[in-house]
């Protein structure tokens, strides 16, 4: 009977655990409305953006190949950081992304845009296990409340919106607007 209480406990506990369905992304990403740079409006906190208080993301789509990446950050200390990397689109909305310096290159990460608004200036995008999650707006002046909206299509999704960390600073935009030149 000892032996046989805890594993009714568990069955329990899993027919009662809620089950999600599958996230729902933007169906027509469009990669070149998507080129440019992202500020970090808000996030679910991580450990590889631990200690950042301002994030950005600038995405270079060339004629061929990969999506470039180049991601900054700053610190409460004052230190920047950056890294740099690649991303396909593996699917309607899922992108896969790969970052450069070793170990980051070990692993590749899913990256999918859950929501944008049709002018290509605010998006959300998380994780399919609903970990991380970011809001990002092409405008460094966006706060978490342009956001309202769409947040609660993602909190149906299953995602701690009330976890969201607000980063108190933007970076300042770049002067170059894309990773890639056309020639």
């Amino acid at each position: 009977m000892k032996l046989l209480l805890p594993v009714i406990a568990h069955l329990l506990l899993i027919s009662c655990s809620q089950s999600l369905p599958p996230l729902q992304t933007v169906r027509d990403l469009d990669l070149n409305r998507y080129d440019g740079e992202w500020h970090e409006v808000a996030r679910l906190r991580n450990l590889f953006e631990k200690d950042l208080i301002a994030a950005k993301a600038t995405y270079g789509v060339g004629l061929e190949g990969p999506v470039r990446i180049l991601s900054e950050g700053l610190k409460s200390t004052g230190e920047t950081t950056r890294i740099t990397g690649s991303a396909k689109l593996v699917g309607k909305g899922k992108l896969e992304v790969l970052f450069d310096p070793f170990p980051a290159n070990l692993f590749t990460g899913n990256y999918w845009v859950l929501w944008i608004n049709e002018s290509y200036e605010r998006a959300i995008v998380g994780t399919p296990d609903r970990k991380h999650l970011w809001l990002l707006s092409k405008d460094p002046k966006d706060m978490l409340r342009d956001f309202t909206e769409p947040l609660q299509m993602i909190q149906a999704q299953g995602f701690e919106i009330e976890k969201l960390f607000e980063n108190p600073k933007r970076l300042a935009p770049n002067t170059r607007t894309r990773l890639f030149v056309v020639r």
